[in-house]
């Protein structure tokens, strides 16, 4: 089954992937013993009490053990959201060998498996249909949790009882979990946010992968700001020749590579954070192969499960909507099984130029004031919204507002109203008018708060109101 496009945003915000291992490297050779190949030996486990012998404690004492059990298995993660951030959508995706040997798990691997987050314990979650793949003992499956990280929030969170096997034969024994997250953040830039999630089989050598994906449209000109998040199973440290490739297509594919994802071994058992560096938060977090053209397996390190976050930035030009992710290689084997994109698709800038029909009045007279309203950003403008304060010398008159000489009945500018997008190069004219009340200077400007929680503020405008009546009460010199 193809990867899905499990979701897709225009926001300002960003993607996040965080998640674990559920295993250690071991012998190959010995069952259950810890060691330095490319293979899990036993599963990590949240009870610190449980050992398998030769494995190490991590480092935070209690924190986690080792188990042989798989459903004893679990792991942490930490979830980072900046502060003022609104999850849209999240995605659980886990999977593991589930076939090898002389062990068949084949009638587990649909089986609820079990999700806490930092508010809610032990959580059964049951697999999508839609995004189930096996592939010659490899297997993944998601769920869509994003209710429960909606009300989690930033924090721990962990997965776990995760069907997979630690068998003595087995050269790609692995088992692991990712959180996918995007999420809403005013402070940050106007994105495009794709999430996709599925297999299309192991990759190894002699049999790459290409996924294409759409959904997505960079900006008309200038940079192409890019971050591609991926994770994958079985990726190894010490074995060479497995690539990520990225471009609108196949003729122009640019090999991906971050701090702890070499292009030439981009799939090496690294679990990293948002900017791509080694993220050691989540159990056994400081047990980490080095990554390298061939890297360097550690005695029970994290192993057998990738998750990373590296720059694309101008591999994809502009006005595109459509691209492709090629997997290949010429010596690991791997299976990728979520894939993120998020594009800075360019900003919105609002001018606003505020007029004023008269600058000499007095009590009782009207004015009109006309607002001018321009895009000179690249992209739309949307969620805008209109305000103005009105001066204590003027008192709006109902059912006079227009917008593009469009009478708009009920629309009031001192309470604010929202107006449809704008696009770029394109301009908004709002009319509305006052009566003048016993105030000898009438004064104010009009704001407007738009994407991303910009907002824009017109020059302001001055009214002098000339009466017989002010007799120096307020001020005035007529």
């Amino acid at each position: 089954m193809a990867f899905i496009n499990r979701f897709t945003a225009n926001d300002c915000g960003a993607m996040t992937f965080t998640g674990n291992t559920l295993g250690l490297s071991g012998d190959s050779n010995v069952q259950n013993t810890a060691g330095t190949d490319g293979t899990i030996g036993a599963f990590i486990t949240l009870d610190s009490s449980s050992t398998v012998d030769a494995y190490p404690p991590p480092t935070i004492v209690g924190s986690a053990g080792t188990t042989t059990n798989y459903t004893e298995n679990g792991s942490e993660a930490v979830l980072n959201l900046p502060p003022g951030s609104t999850v849209l959508y999240a995605e659980l995706i886990w999977g593991g060998l589930y076939l090898g040997g002389d062990e068949d798990l084949t009638a587990l691997i649909n089986d609820d498996i079990l999700f806490s987050t930092p508010i809610l314990g032990n959580t059964p979650i049951t697999p999508d249909a839609l995004t189930a793949n096996e592939f010659g003992g490899f297997y993944m499956r998601s769920a869509d949790v994003t209710a429960l990280v909606q009300a989690g929030g930033g924090g721990t969170y962990s997965a776990g009882s995760v069907p997979a096997i630690v068998n003595a034969s087995g050269f790609v024994n692995h088992a692991g979990w990712t959180l996918a997250v995007v999420y809403r953040n005013t402070s940050l830039n106007n994105r495009n946010m794709n999430l996709y999630v599925g297999a299309e089989g192991q990759v190894s050598n002699g049999n790459p992968s290409d996924v294409p994906i759409s959904g997505f449209l960079t900006p008309p000109t200038g940079d192409v700001d890019a971050r591609v998040l991926l994770s994958a199973q079985e990726g190894d440290a010490n074995i060479n020749g497995d690539q990520a490739l990225f471009g609108p297509d196949s003729g122009t594919l640019t090999n991906l590579s971050g701090p702890r994802n070499p292009a030439g071994n981009f799939f090496g058992s690294q679990i990293t954070d948002d900017s791509g560096n080694i993220d050691t938060s989540g159990s056994y977090g400081f047990r980490n192969h080095t990554p390298g053209t061939p890297g360097t397996n550690i005695f029970a390190g994290r192993q057998g499960w990738d998750i990373t976050n590296v720059s694309a930035n101008n591999y994809l030009p502009n006005n595109q909507s459509t691209a492709l992710f090629q997997f290949n290689s010429t010596g690991d084997l791997y299976m990728p099984n979520a894939l993120g994109i998020q594009i800075d698709f360019g900003e919105a800038d609002l001018d606003m130029d505020k007029e004023v029909n008269k600058t000499m009045t007095h009590k009782g007279d009207v004015l009109t004031y006309t607002v001018t309203i321009t895009n000179d950003g690249v992209v739309e403008a949307d969620n805008a919204y209109f305000e103005d304060q009105l001066s204590a010398g003027a008192e709006f008159i109902q059912n006079t507002l227009t917008i593009d000489g469009v009478t708009q009945p009920g629309l009031d500018p001192a309470v604010g109203f929202p107006l449809d997008p704008i696009p770029a190069g394109e301009s908004r004219v709002i009319t509305y008018k006052v009566r003048v009340g016993k105030k000898c200077f009438i004064i104010n400007e009009a704001t407007l708060t738009y994407s991303c929680g910009k907002v824009a503020t017109s020059n302001s405008v001055l009214t002098t109101s000339c009466q017989s009546s002010c007799g120096g009460e307020d001020g005035c010199s007529c």
